[in-house]
């Protein structure tokens, strides 16, 4: 079979437009290739990438999207870097849990819902130091130093609320924070790293406490027997067991590093039944588990009283409640009619921060 110059010609045409619509003939102008090659660029020390989610707390489902944060800073004259990423969604997550300004700072260092993560950092941060031949004191002096060197910011310029204690993630991420922001993280991986660490609350300040009398000197606090180590974190060049002067007289408050949850708590009674002399109401308790960690054997307390005296008391018991979560729990309790009645309902016992009483008030049963 024979073509003609026209065939051909259109032949070639149709091959050229189809090349260009394959994008494979395009041409973009680059910097010139160098001849020789370059020495390889260092890696950062670790990475952390998306991993499982703890159990047996999960986290939400990782939406797309990771957040790099990369960090450099040095320690005994030799530079270090560093960076991790981090889930959008799970950010996000900690960005909308309560921040209160008085809560349980213990909560953001012993989350559940972040132990994987912090655990990859402190295993990461311990084969740094292995890696450098450091010792266990060296180990912790180079956490440390990183933390330091992020930048100080305070709450208010960074999220326009007076008081904002952020999540280990949280920090992280934003690549600094207040006193009480890289003082959470320090106790933090500290912790999962096996160290006996503490919370020093000072006034308008925050700091660590590090147990380690083999280890440190300089100044630390007796808490239950132990020696804990002040560790100022909010400017490099502090070294475990000095102590600024402005904090020489003052009175610390120690937080130890226990997982002891905080719960919100709200109750409610209604009329249900009643008979000649009593009213039966229906009441409804719900509570939500602020953290840290899951609560175990809490019970309600509620106590009818009638002129001062006891007319009915029920304890019921909670099922466990895991961080973050919500229980409910119903029941009744008795109440004289046409008196005047006071219902008190507590939440105690088990492994809580404290005891918690709702706001009940008076009841007239007609």
């Amino acid at each position: 079979m024979q073509f003609s110059y026209r065939t051909f010609a259109l032949l070639l045409l149709l091959l050229i437009l189809a090349s260009f619509g394959a994008g494979c003939i395009t041409y973009v102008p680059g910097p010139e290739i160098p001849t020789s090659t370059p020495e390889e660029t260092p890696m950062p020390t670790q990475e952390i990438t998306a991993i499982p989610t703890p159990t047996p707390t999960p986290l939400p489902t990782t939406a797309w999207g990771m957040l790099r944060s990369e960090f450099s800073w040095t320690y005994q004259n030799t530079n270090h870097t560093y960076y991790i990423d981090v889930p959008k969604s799970v950010y996000q997550y900690f960005q909308k849990q309560d921040h209160t300004k008085n809560s349980n700072y213990v909560r953001y260092a012993l989350s559940d819902y972040d132990r994987t993560y912090i655990k990859e950092i402190a295993d990461a941060f311990t084969a740094m130091g292995a890696k450098a031949g450091y010792s266990e004191k060296e180990t912790i002096e180079n956490f440390i130093a990183f933390v330091q060197s992020l930048p100080y910011t305070s709450d208010s310029e960074t999220t326009e609320i007076e008081e904002y204690p952020r999540y280990p993630l949280e920090t992280l991420v934003d690549k600094g924070g207040d006193c009480e922001d890289v003082a959470i993280l320090i106790a933090s991986v500290l912790h999962e790293m096996g160290h006996e660490t503490v919370l020093f609350k000072l006034p308008e300040h925050m700091a660590v406490g590090i147990a380690g009398d083999d280890m440190f000197s300089g100044t630390y606090y007796l808490y239950n027997g132990t020696r804990y180590y002040y560790q100022e974190t909010t400017a490099k060049g502090w070294s475990i067991g000095d102590l600024p002067e402005e904090f020489a007289d003052v009175t610390v408050e120690v937080l130890p590093l226990e997982q002891h949850p905080v719960m919100n708590f709200e109750f409610m009674a209604e009329p249900d039944t009643s008979t000649w002399d009593t009213a039966v109401y229906r009441m409804v308790a719900t509570a939500e588990n602020l953290g840290p960690g899951t609560s175990h054997d809490v019970r309600l307390e509620v106590t009818v009283r009638v002129g001062g005296k006891v007319y009915d008391s029920q304890i019921f018991f909670l099922d466990d409640c895991r961080e973050h979560d919500t229980v409910t729990l119903t029941g009744k309790i008795n109440l004289p009619r046409r008196e005047q009645a006071e219902i008190v309902a507590i939440l105690t016992g088990g492994n809580l921060h404290g005891d918690v009483i709702a706001e009940t008030g008076v009841f007239n049963a007609p």
